[in-house]
């Protein structure tokens, strides 16, 4: 599930991606009632879904629940921030590379559905843009991309080819989430 943040002239950019690792809604932890961002999701997968009443009650009656939604909101707050600095200051290549590494993260297979145009909306940048970026990559034999699926052939290489955005973020989710 992307997190995308919406501007008032209706731009949308995304600030953070919810996988099998986490959970959208962080917002009612602490009571608040209404979220920041639309929640879409992207690719195939199963999500499931809680009661906003049950999950504050589970929160209340267990301390270390409460501390591991605690740490888990932190990295997505901290996720958000990382990336704004992404989107401003490196190429869409760098940013398309980091956005399908946090996907291969959180993807259960190497291949998954994903068009251009959703990967642009994603990355809040003109299609034309992603076209060069995975034109790019493909080149370099690190992904390939056929009608509306996307392939990661070389991890190792796509991680060389982010922009360190992606470490500092996942090196983050590990040592709080403790995975």
């Amino acid at each position: 599930m992307s997190l995308l943040a919406r501007s008032a002239g209706g731009d949308v950019l995304e600030m953070g991606v919810v996988g099998r690792d986490g959970m959208a809604g962080m917002a009612l932890i602490p009571g608040v009632n209404m979220m920041p961002y639309d929640g879409v999701m992207q690719v195939e997968g199963t999500a499931l879904r809680i009661p906003a009443d049950t999950l504050k009650e589970l929160v209340q009656v267990s301390s270390p629940f409460h501390q591991l939604l605690g740490r888990y909101a932190y990295t997505v707050f901290a996720t958000g921030i990382q990336t704004a600095v992404c989107n401003n200051f490196h190429s869409v290549r760098e940013r398309c590379a980091r956005w399908l590494l946090m996907l291969h993260d959180l993807a259960d297979a190497d291949t998954f559905a994903l068009t251009q145009s959703l990967l642009a909306l994603t990355l809040g940048v003109r299609r034309p843009s992603i076209t060069i970026a995975a034109n790019a990559l493909h080149r370099a034999r690190l992904v390939n991309y056929h009608h509306g699926r996307m392939t990661i052939h070389n991890r190792r290489g796509l991680e060389a080819a982010a922009c360190e955005c992606y470490r500092l973020i996942r090196e983050q989710q590990l040592r709080l989430l403790e995975y």
